[in-house]
């Protein structure tokens, strides 16, 4: 056997590898995990949904809690990220808690992110108002009463996305002694006995 001495080119062309092979290894593909870079293109608004009667902000407390709340506060704070074409994640600001739907269609607040249970698809209506339908259990976000017939129609299941004005300095968590919340566990989750209607524009602190 006749051994070939390497040329001047073989030798040039390892060194080219060894130098470009750190670059090789450090090259990596973005994670499309929306609990990485939640922070990256972000929304931050208050969900206002309403029907002929009354309008509310949706909220989530730190028990997990999913209600309607009659003004602007720190539980109604969301962030709405996008992570695919059509679908977002909804996490509450104060509460880093994860707006997800069971099987059921029951909504919660998760600290947890499971892909099947807190991923929506985003639907704008021709009105301005967006609906949230489950991406997986096909259910849409509801602050509709859990036994009424309309829980899937239009009222309260249609929201309009607010831009965010409230700022941390001088406002507590705590609600107001005179602060009124939509409990779809309550025996009169409507509030019948409110004579008042609030408009998308109520609270908005323009």
């Amino acid at each position: 056997m006749v051994f070939i001495p390497p040329t001047p080119l073989s030798h040039l062309s390892i060194l080219i590898l060894i130098t470009l092979l750190p670059f090789c290894l450090s090259f990596y593909l973005p994670d499309s995990n929306p609990l990485l870079s939640f922070d990256n293109q972000v929304r931050e608004v208050h969900l206002y949904t309403d029907n002929h009667r009354r309008g509310m902000y949706l909220q989530m407390t730190h028990d997990g809690r999913v209600s309607g709340s009659d003004t602007q506060s720190l539980y109604s704070v969301l962030e709405l990220k996008s992570v695919q074409p059509g679908q977002v994640v909804i996490k509450g600001q104060s509460t880093s808690l994860f707006l997800c739907v069971d099987g059921g269609g029951t909504l919660s607040g998760q600290s947890q992110y499971t892909e099947a249970d807190c991923t929506f698809t985003e639907l704008l209506l021709a009105d301005g108002y967006t609906r949230f339908l489950s991406a997986h259990h096909g259910f849409p976000v509801s602050l509709a009463p859990k036994h009424s017939m309309d829980r899937h129609a239009i009222p309260f299941t249609r929201f309009l996305p607010l831009r965010n004005t409230l700022r941390l300095e001088g406002v507590s968590e705590q609600p107001a002694s005179n602060q009124k919340y939509f409990n779809v566990d309550s025996d009169d989750p409507l509030g019948m006995g409110l004579n008042a209607v609030v408009s998308p524009h109520f609270s908005s602190n323009k």
